[in-house]
């Protein structure tokens, strides 16, 4: 199994090129994501943080993935970060809550609470920042799930609001 080192190395050229929005390059962020998940971490964990943009935004597959030597488990979580082109944000979040994949909910829980960090939104032009409302409720719909409260699939949560809703 590559190591957090290798992953490290390994996005960095496959992100190559990649800048983010406030013009950072882009494999600092995923490493950004991994910090977040805080020391108690799995490897597993972190390698999902460090790869979760790969299959979307580069030419990498799964396939490539695997045999790299990464474990299934990571490649699975991996996938269902990926979102498909043209669903909706927030049902990708759902579909993500419901498959009981904690790795894949700690994950992108992160990814948002980087998304919006103040210090990286203040290197954003002001015209790119959006997307705010659906990191919130992402990240509510996520920790809702990962704590223990119950959303059902059509994203009813305990308190007896609709995961969609914000």
């Amino acid at each position: 199994m590559p190591t957090i080192e290798d992953t490290i190395a390994f996005i960095k050229s496959a992100h190559a090129g990649q800048v983010d929005k406030g013009g950072v390059e882009y494999w600092m962020h995923p490493v950004s994501v991994m910090h977040r998940l805080g020391p108690d971490a799995s490897d597993e964990c972190r390698l999902v943080a460090l790869l979760h943009d790969v299959i979307e935004d580069t030419r990498y597959t799964a396939e490539d993935l695997r045999t790299m030597g990464y474990p299934e488990g990571v490649i699975a979580s991996v996938q269902r970060l990926t979102k498909p082109k043209g669903t909706p944000y927030l049902d990708c979040i759902r579909a993500i809550a419901a498959s009981g994949d904690r790795m894949a909910m700690a994950v992108k829980r992160a990814d948002n609470q980087d998304n919006l960090d103040p210090e990286r939104l203040s290197k954003l032009p002001r015209e790119t920042r959006s997307g705010d409302e659906k990191y919130r409720r992402s990240i509510e719909i996520l920790t809702a799930v990962l704590d223990g409260e119950s959303c059902g699939p059509s994203g009813a949560c305990r308190d007896g609001g609709l995961a969609g809703d914000g």
